[in-house]
């Protein structure tokens, strides 16, 4: 599975550095430029094509596995059916990563007017979504991980627990992704679109904080104490141990079975089982530890060091470009 990339955060990868500057100015305080992406042919290549490639690769894959699962009535009655729900959220963050990061770099190589305009009406909506669809995933993935660890190991509330997932999926699954858009609708009054009166085209429209993000307390509780605690690190030392529970018991099966029974199942058939689940969870872990460490850094850099950006400015840019592309894989 794919997703999108740092999309939560606006960047420098955006037009108009957006989210960097201050808001609530007046137009007579506010200086006319317009600073577009930095280190534009480098970025085209970057985000423009390769990263604008593996998106819309994640839309085919994910849109055929979505089409697989609606049609197989087995999937859907099976643990699977998390995974058919990632399939439809991930292609929807795709098609996000597309609109947010890749046109906002096509709009400054290709210098469109018309692409700017088209993109400061939509972008309050689509990070908004952007960002219910991230923490939907994110729900998706620790569901499918504890329905796995319940039916994994024995026990009567583990039992208990299993049956109740097993009987509520849909229903569980939906007051997760309910639960993602509340949690995340205020995304859309962090971000402002703001007229500054200037009258080149491109400085007439400013992309800047909102009056959430504004707020000292909003930004450093909410924003980043608390976001980064229950987004980033809780979910993922959660799933690292429940993966490697995971892994140890299914060591533990192998070697039962093939002690009971050596013909019953190949020796090298179990080991590479073994491997396999050992292999997906240093990818998972990895990928999620990477991404997720560097946004965390970024934010912190961005909080609590927010004058020293200009000094490293090509650093923080292309860090948010490597969080982006590390999201867009890890799924």
């Amino acid at each position: 599975m794919l997703a999108d990339g740092h999309m939560d955060n606006l960047n420098t990868t955006h037009p108009s550095s957006a989210l960097i500057a201050e808001g609530g100015h007046s137009n007579e305080e506010r200086e006319c430029r317009y600073e577009g992406t930095d280190r534009i042919e480098e970025k085209i290549i970057i985000i423009g094509i390769c990263a604008t490639f593996v998106a819309v690769l994640s839309i085919v894959l994910n849109t055929f596995y979505t089409i697989v699962f609606l049609r197989n009535q087995s999937l859907r009655r099976s643990g699977m059916f998390y995974f058919g729900v990632l399939a439809v959220i991930d292609a929807i963050m795709a098609v996000n990563y597309i609109a947010l990061m890749s046109v906002s770099v096509y709009i400054d190589y290709f210098k469109s007017v018309f692409m700017y305009t088209i993109y400061l009406k939509y972008i309050r909506i689509l990070m908004t979504e952007s960002n219910c669809a991230i923490c939907a995933s994110l729900l998706m993935i620790l569901l499918a991980t504890t329905e796995r660890v319940f039916r994994t190991f024995e026990g009567k509330q583990m039992e208990k627990c299993r049956r109740f997932l097993e009987k509520n999926r849909r229903a569980v699954s939906a007051f997760c992704v309910l639960f993602a858009c509340c949690y995340k609708l205020c995304t859309f009054w962090e971000i402002a679109v703001v007229e500054t009166g200037c009258e080149k085209p491109f400085e007439a429209i400013s992309l800047e904080k909102g009056y959430l993000s504004q707020n000292e307390y909003y930004q450093l509780i909410w924003q980043f104490w608390f976001r980064n605690i229950f987004e980033r690190f809780l979910p993922f030392f959660y799933l690292i141990i429940t993966n490697i529970l995971l892994v140890r018991a299914a060591k533990q099966e192998s070697a039962k079975t093939i002690g009971n029974d050596p013909k019953a199942r190949n020796p090298k058939v179990a080991r590479r089982s073994v491997r396999d689940a050992t292999r997906a969870l240093i990818s998972l872990v990895s990928m999620y530890l990477l991404s997720q460490t560097l946004q965390v850094i970024l934010t912190t850099w961005e909080t609590f060091f927010n004058h020293t950006l200009d000094d490293h400015i090509d650093t923080y840019s292309y860090m948010n470009d490597f969080v982006s592309i590390a999201c867009l894989l890890s799924r």
